[in-house]
């Protein structure tokens, strides 16, 4: 390089890599031997400043290339060049180009300062290394002619140069969209597209045009706008090739149905979880109208993934965001939601206990199908009433007195799950203390502890407490005879659960409270056993033999029943499978038997009746003859086994007939244990009590 002191030009500095293949991000440092000489740019640009000989490198990664400057004498007067600013960078904007052949592009220069500050650089002469691949005019426009890798350079009358790569290589093109989707006067800018490069857009080189611009029409840009209601085709042509896309005008919309709607509250849905939503579109007859174009919009797609197809927005961690629906001509839809870690979820729904016991309740954080995905932790406990039941820190639920409480676990997210407590006594009995035969709870502990339970001048008797201790089957006969009926452990909510006109009683509730065995006698006929499920449905006939069937009692492993039938002529003790089948004589003697109740190991409890007396007798699974409990002078009119098969409860004296003088009746309680003597629960002189039930 020749120059004069005081003269600039500019050094090019290209790097391949083995292929050959131009580098086009190299940034290379450039040198000179004697600065007094020659001076560098960190832009290549060399400045003579006096006579003399230097060496200037080109440096990048350890490599470098150099030149040889010469500086000779001043300046010539021809050298008008004027110099740029001090620290000036010349840059091309894009830096960078991949064409198709064929396609058309712009380049622009700007002048950078080093403050960070850019101006026009000016006219700049633009210049390609590689015409046969891509040319440039004097105003930077670029035209792709080949296949192939050139460089394009622009250098500005003060003598600063930049260049940019240029890469044209064949390639597929395709429509950014196959569908266009529009209403009357709505508009869609539709691209074409390099899939193989990113998905760039083409910039030019393509003619637009539809086959019925009555429908829709299309700008020179690919603006795409709907005119009337139809169809059409967009077509772009160019770059040797035709694309098409089909274009919808629908009806224009009148309504906009959403679900769900939009409130100013969140909306929750667990981390992991989905909630579904949906925008649609209606013409004036209340039709939808599919083709709408409901442009749908997350606030934080870190929080919520939604899919348009299935209106579903998956959540995917924890916080707050929007979902919002856009359709042109009505205002945005817009809905908050709300991540929380996971929907409370307690291990029961109803829980029944007896005054003075605790049990701790369980949680968990689970996902919209139920799935546990965290523990229950930070949540704050509680009862609405406390004097009833009361709840600790740990969850631990402790019944006080008979009656009902909700006790609730609340997440610091407003998030709340609750559950329904009752307490209930020991035992239930009928009792005619207060007029027409009620039902009344009692404690084991305080014989005297008549608690009312259900007193509405009905006659209710043969109550039993559901397996869980939340509900409790009766008969009843409010409606005019007795008929079954459920309700809750604290005496509301009584329905009714059978609907014979004769009379049904004598209810025994399956382990898993599924369903509930009883005597159905009906007005004409002999007894029989049934099964029944709470809420009244999928009524079954267990029982069909002449002599009569009744008072049943299930198994605690639920498989077995055992009840009383006489079809041989004397009541004897049977046993059959829970859907009836496999029935089975258990017992056979000329005495009277009645009132079998199981023990918590399966072993099968009855009484006899003889001699005016009774007796309670005991007998195992396949084991030999029963043994006996007790022994009373009077008959055993009614009989039970608690759950844990310690006590046992019988009320004594037979009723007698009408008109006559009623025999006393005594209520009994008894523990099995040794060393234990029978406890006497006190009654009235005239009182009638029935069905005493654990």
């Amino acid at each position: 390089m020749t120059l004069s002191v005081g003269q600039r030009e500019t050094l090019f500095a290209a790097a391949y890599d083995q292929q050959g293949n131009l580098i086009p991000s190299a940034r290379f440092s450039f040198w000179s031997s004697d600065t007094s000489v020659a001076r560098v740019e960190r832009d290549g640009s060399v400045l003579g400043l006096r006579p003399g000989l230097a060496k200037v490198e080109a440096r990048l990664q350890g490599r470098r290339a150099s030149v040889a400057v010469l500086v000779s004498g001043a300046a010539t007067a021809s050298d008008n060049r004027k110099p740029p600013p001090a620290g000036s960078v010349l840059t091309i904007n894009p830096s960078a180009l991949t064409l198709l052949p064929g396609e058309r592009a712009t380049l622009t220069t700007l002048l950078l300062r080093d403050d960070g500050s850019a101006t026009s650089a000016g006219v700049a002469t633009w210049k390609s290394l590689r015409a046969e691949v891509a040319v440039v005019d004097t105003n930077g426009a670029v035209i792709a002619v080949s296949p192939g890798k050139t460089i394009l350079q622009a250098m500005t009358s003060s003598g600063l140069m930049a260049t940019a790569p240029v890469e044209v290589a064949m390639a597929d093109i395709e429509l950014s969209e196959t569908r266009v989707v529009l209403g009357p006067e709505d508009a869609d800018t539709v691209h074409v597209v390099v899939p193989a490069q990113g998905g760039r857009r083409v910039s030019g080189g393509i003619q637009w045009s539809t086959t019925d611009s009555a429908v829709a029409s299309v700008g020179p840009d690919g603006v795409v706008v709907g005119r009337a209601v139809g169809h059409a085709e967009l077509v772009a042509a160019g770059l040797s090739r035709e694309l098409r896309a089909i274009v919808v005008v629908h009806r224009t919309p009148q309504t906009l149905v959403l679900s769900p709607r939009p409130t100013a509250e969140a909306i929750q849905v667990p981390a992991g979880g989905g909630r579904k939503f949906s925008a649609i579109a209606e013409a004036a007859d209340s039709s939808p109208i599919p083709e709408a174009n409901v442009r749908w919009v997350v606030g934080d797609t870190a929080l919520v993934a939604f899919d348009p197809k299935t209106g579903l927005a998956r959540a995917k961690a924890p916080g707050t965001t929007t979902l919002t629906a856009r359709l042109r001509g009505f205002e945005p839809a817009v809905w908050t939601i709300e991540i929380i870690p996971g929907v409370i979820r307690l291990n029961r729904e109803r829980l029944g206990l007896i005054q003075g016991q605790a049990v701790t309740l369980e949680g968990h954080l689970h996902d919209d199908d139920g799935k546990v995905i965290g523990p229950l932790s930070a949540v704050e406990w509680g009862s609405d009433h406390p004097e009833v039941a009361t709840v600790s820190a740990s969850g631990e639920v402790t019944g006080l007195r008979p009656g009902h409480a909700v006790v609730s676990a609340a997440a610091p997210w407003r998030q709340r799950a609750a559950l329904d407590v009752f307490v209930v006594a020991d035992m239930l009995v009928s009792s005619d203390r207060a007029g027409a035969l009620g039902v009344y709870q009692l404690l084991t502990t305080k014989q005297d502890s008549f608690l009312p339970l259900l007193l509405d001048g009905a006659n209710n008797v043969d109550a039993r407490f559901s397996p869980d201790r939340t509900r409790i089957a009766f008969s009843s006969d409010r409606s005019g005879t007795f008929d079954l009926y459920v309700m809750d452990a604290d005496g509301q909510k009584s329905r009714r659960v059978s609907l014979d006109p004769g009379r049904e009683a004598e209810p025994a509730w399956t382990p898993d409270g599924a369903r509930i065995i009883f005597t159905a006698a009906p007005r004409a006929g002999v007894p029989q056993v049934m099964s029944i499920t709470p809420d009244g449905s999928d009524l079954r006939t267990l029982t069909t033999s002449a002599g009569g069937n009744h008072s049943a009692a299930v198994a605690p492993d639920g498989g077995t029943i055992a009840f009383v039938s006489a079809r041989d002529g004397n009541p004897d003790i049977y046993e059959m499978s829970l859907d009836g089948s496999n029935q089975r004589r258990v017992t056979k003697s000329r005495e009277r038997e009645s009132h079998p109740r199981f023990f918590p190991n399966g072993d099968l409890a009855y009484v006899i009746e003889r001699g005016g007396g009774s007796r309670v007798v005991r007998k195992s699974p396949g084991a030999g003859p029963a043994v006996s409990m007790l022994q009373t002078a009077r008959p055993i009119v009614a009989m039970d086994i608690s759950r844990d098969g310690t006590k046992i409860v019988y009320l004594m004296g037979r009723l007698q007939a009408a008109g006559k003088q009623q025999t006393r009746r005594n209520l009994i309680l008894q523990t099995l244990e040794p060393g234990h003597d029978p406890v006497e629960v006190p009654l009235g002189p005239t009182e009638r009590a029935l069905s005493p039930s654990f």
